[in-house]
C-alpha cells in the first residue's frame, strides 16, 4: 500500500513537468509565473516541515497516511477545475498531502530496515520512478489524442489513490514512541550537513524534472506531444539506477565513495544533455543524468533520517522541509533567469548544485 501511494505521489510530481508549458498556454502567462505553480506544491513541503511531526505524534501514522490521501485526491480535482485560483489551491493541497507522505515513507523503511536505510528507501523511490515516467508518457499521449492534458496527468493516480484510501482504513500501521521531545544540540548539529545534502539533491532533480520537457522544447522545436516524452528519459534512468538501489550502496560502501560516483555521472549526462546539437543525443544525456542522479535523494533522506535516531519522524520532518525548499527554490530561480537571459544560461545552475553537493560529500564525515 505505501509502495502505491508513493508511485502515484511520484506520477503527480514529476509529471508536473510535463503539464508546465501546456499549462503556461492555457493561462497566457510567461515561465516565470507558470512556475508558481511547483512552487506552491513546495509550499506544501514547508508546511509539513514545521508542522508534520507534532501531527504525526497526535494523531498517529495511521491517520497521517489517509490524511495525505484525501490531500492529493482533493488536490488534483481543484488542479482540474478552470478556476485558476482553484487550481493554485490544488496545487497547494497537492503539496500538503505529499508533504506528509514523504515524511511518513523514510521513517516507517528506516524502522522496518534499520541495516539497510538507503538500500530500503531507494527500492521504494525506484518504484516510484518507474511510475513517473508514465506521468510525461501519458500526458504527451493526451495531448497527441485531443485529450488534454489533465486527461493524461490525473485520471489514473486519482482513481488508483481512490481505491487505496478504502483500503488503508484496514491496514494497521505501527506508531514511533519518541522518547525525547527534541533533539540534543549536538544531534541538532549532526543534521545540519545531511539536510544541506538533501536540499541540494533535490534541488538538482527537480530543476531537471521541471523544466527538461521545455528545454527540449526550447532548444530542439520538440512539438508538444514530443518535448514531454523525451524529458521522461531523464526519469528512466532515475527509475534504472533506483532499481539497483541494493547492489549500488553495497559495492560503494560509505557515504562519499556513493555520492561522488553519483555526482560525477550526473554531471556527464547534463553536459551532454545541455550541450548536445541534436535531440537524440539531449535524450541520451537525460537519461545518463537521471541515472546518476538516482540515489542522490534516498542516500541523503536516510542520511537526515538517521541523524537523528532517537526521533525519525522529526528527522524526516525536516527532510521534507529541506524538499520542499529544494522544490520550490531552485527551479523558481531556474525560471525566472530564464525570462531575464536564456532557459540554456539559466540552467547552469544544475552544475553549481552538483560541485555544491560534491564538496559538502568530500568535507562530509564517514
Amino acid at each position: 500500500m505505501l509502495y502505491t501511494v508513493l508511485s502515484c505521489l511520484g506520477f503527480l510530481l514529476n509529471g508536473m513537468g510535463a503539464v508546465l508549458a501546456p499549462l503556461q498556454k492555457d493561462l497566457g502567462v510567461d515561465r516565470g509565473q507558470v512556475a508558481f505553480y511547483p512552487t506552491l506544491f513546495a509550499a506544501g513541503l514547508l508546511v509539513i516541515g514545521l508542522v508534520g511531526a507534532p501531527l504525526v505524534g497526535r494523531v498517529g501514522r495511521a491517520v497521517t497516511l489517509r490524511a495525505s490521501i484525501g490531500g492529493m485526491i482533493a488536490g488534483g480535482l481543484l488542479l482540474a477545475t478552470p478556476v485558476r485560483i482553484l487550481t493554485l489551491a490544488g496545487a497547494l493541497l497537492l503539496g500538503i498531502g505529499g508533504a506528509l507522505l514523504i515524511q511518513l515513507i523514510p521513517a516507517l523503511l528506516g524502522a522496518l530496515h534499520p541495516h539497510a536505510p538507503a538500500a530500503a528507501v531507494g527500492e521504494a523511490n525506484g518504484l516510484a520512478s518507474a511510475a513517473s515516467v508514465l506521468a510525461p508518457l501519458a500526458v504527451a499521449g493526451a495531448l497527441a489524442g485531443g485529450l488534454g492534458w489533465r486527461a493524461g496527468y490525473l485520471a489514473a493516480p486519482l482513481v488508483l489513490l481512490a481505491v487505496v484510501a478504502l483500503l488503508a482504513w484496514h491496514v494497521p500501521m505501527p506508531d514511533a514512541s519518541e522518547p525525547h521531545d527534541d533533539a540534543p544540540t549536538g544531534s541538532r548539529a549532526a543534521l545540519i550537513g545531511p539536510w544541506i545534502e538533501v536540499l541540494l539533491a533535490v534541488s538538482v532533480e527537480f530543476c531537471m524534472v521541471f523544466w527538461a520537457a521545455s528545454a527540449v522544447g526550447d532548444w530542439h522545436h520538440a512539438s508538444a506531444g514530443l518535448a514531454p516524452a523525451v524529458a521522461s528519459l531523464f526519469l528512466v534512468g532515475m527509475a534504472a539506477g533506483r532499481s539497483f538501489a541494493v547492489p549500488v550502496t553495497r559495492r560503494l560502501r560509505g557515504h562519499r565513495p556513493l555520492m561522488l560516483t553519483c555526482v560525477a555521472v550526473a554531471a556527464g549526462g547534463f553536459a551532454l544533455f545541455w550541450a548536445a546539437p541534436s535531440l537524440p543525443l539531449s535524450g541520451a544525456g537525460l537519461a545518463v543524468a537521471g541515472l546518476g542522479v538516482a540515489l542522490l535523494y534516498p542516500t541523503t533522506v536516510s542520511r537526515t533520517v538517521a541523524a537523528w535516531p532517537h526521533a525519525p519522524d522529526k528527522a524526516a520532518a525536516r527532510a521534507a522541509m529541506a524538499s520542499g525548499l529544494a522544490i520550490g527554490g531552485a527551479p523558481f530561480l531556474l525560471a525566472r533567469l530564464s525570462d531575464t537571459v536564456s532557459l540554456r544560461t539559466a540552467y547552469l545552475i544544475v552544475p553549481a548544485l552538483l560541485i555544491a553537493l560534491a564538496v559538502r560529500s568530500l568535507a562530509a564525515r564517514t
